[in-house]
């Protein structure tokens, strides 16, 4: 069982839920928090509420100025709306295993349906 399983993050905004692969969200907010009980977590604020990750992929893009500057520029434009994002799967180049990440991009496969 995963650790995302079975934590119940308090987050900065309200209570949180996980990030899960197929997931498709409106990014308002971006910012990784320290747990002393589980490690670094990515904070996500969506217009649905807070979601969380363990995901090294995600907190990585947590704390990028670049990620947090396309949200800043969709936010002055509409601040109700949020920067589209899904949360897909992928195997990672380095070990091959797969891990979640966020797509700025719709997957080829929602396209097709």
């Amino acid at each position: 069982m995963d650790l995302a399983e079975i934590a119940d993050i308090d987050g900065s905004f309200e209570k949180g839920t996980k990030l899960e692969a197929g997931d498709f969200i409106k990014i308002q907010g971006l910012k990784t928090k320290e747990t002393d009980e589980y490690g670094l977590v990515a904070e996500i604020k969506t217009t649905e509420g807070l979601r969380y990750s363990f995901g090294k992929a995600i907190i990585g893009l947590a704390k990028s100025e670049k990620m947090k500057g396309h949200v800043e520029k969709v936010l002055k434009i509409d601040a109700s709306d949020g920067l589209n994002a899904w949360c897909v799967e992928k195997n990672s180049t380095t070990t091959g295993r797969p891990m979640l990440t966020l797509s700025l991009f719709e997957p080829q496969a929602l396209k097709q349906e």
